[in-house]
């Protein structure tokens, strides 16, 4: 929705994003291309082990993929399976493997990995760049 707002006699243009927390923006996914992303993790002694199933919930094939999240506290990704790994804290980026480069609509792909650290839910997953949802 946009608005338009006289401010002492100076119009200021914006655009009202409802429902997301201050200073959050939301990007616009390209038309037909949407996911979701299922997280599992179990801890153990200083460090867990999570289970992540990305599921492509568009009309678009993702292809190649690169799955990007957020550690939310001090936590160290260690390694990884079914990807190509990579981390620079608190940002961890999962590449699509060669046996797996495309994921389909309506399939699934599932990745995993273990980190050093609390067992917080990592936030802000996207799949190239698109918001994907959290269950």
């Amino acid at each position: 929705m946009r608005f338009l707002r006289r401010s002492s006699g100076i119009l200021i243009a914006g655009l009202l994003l409802a429902a997301l927390p201050a200073g959050t923006a939301q990007a616009d996914a390209p038309p037909g291309y949407a996911c979701a992303v299922t997280y599992a993790s179990t801890g153990w002694g200083t460090g867990f082990t999570a289970d992540v199933t990305i599921s492509n919930t568009g009309t678009r094939t993702f292809s190649p993929w690169i799955l990007q999240f957020v550690f939310p506290g001090a936590q160290t990704f260690t390694t990884g399976w079914n990807a190509t790994w990579s981390a620079t804290p608190p940002s961890v980026q999962a590449t699509g493997p060669s046996f797996h480069k495309s994921i389909d609509p309506g399939t699934s792909f599932g990745v995993g990995f273990n980190a050093s650290g609390s067992n917080d839910q990592p936030t802000g997953f996207t799949l190239n760049g698109v918001p994907c949802t959290v269950s």
